[in-house]
């Protein structure tokens, strides 16, 4: 049975740059602003740490209005593109990733809270995933809702703080 850990992203593992205090117009935030990639503190060595302990890692991410002027989709791909090769020069990768795009009004399967994006993920490793020993980090109540959804534990992170680890992991 596998471990996982269950990411959502902007705000647990990355600055969400809406969020960091130093935006007081979130809607015309600079390109340079949105599109500079840093970590929450300690989110890599925690990554690094889960990796040795057998986790295998699930990106999951709400991002509504995707390819709008508030989301511009270019900006979206260059951040996530960069994450990808930090994380991947740590050996770090992700099983699978669910991204939705929809808005909340649209009462879609695959935003979080609901697991409808996980489907193909849980069906091609139905009997394989460790649900009891999995953990679901994120910053907001939808993404505990989600862990409880999925079965697994929950971890807070304080939005945009330090990405912690559990001392009982």
């Amino acid at each position: 049975m596998q471990k996982y850990a269950f990411l959502d992203r902007d705000g647990t593992i990355l600055i969400e740059p809406e969020q960091d205090g130093t935006d007081s117009y979130p809607l015309q935030t600079t390109r340079e602003k949105m599109t500079r990639l840093r970590f929450l503190n300690d989110a890599l060595e925690g990554l690094d740490k889960l990796k040795k302990l057998g986790f295998k890692f699930v990106l999951v991410t709400n991002q509504p209005w995707l390819d709008t002027p508030k989301r511009p989709k270019d900006i979206y791909e260059e951040v996530t593109s960069k994450m990808y090769a930090e994380l991947d020069n740590r050996g770090i990768v992700f099983d699978f990733v669910m991204m939705c795009p929809h808005g909340p009004e649209e009462n879609c399967e695959c935003r979080k809270p609901k697991i409808g994006g996980l489907k193909d993920f849980l069906e091609t490793n139905k009997g394989n995933i460790d649900f009891e020993h999995s953990l679901m980090f994120g910053d907001r109540d939808t993404d505990g809702i989600f862990a409880d959804n999925l079965g697994v534990r929950f971890v807070r992170i304080v939005p945009n703080t330090k990405f912690e680890i559990p001392s009982d992991i």
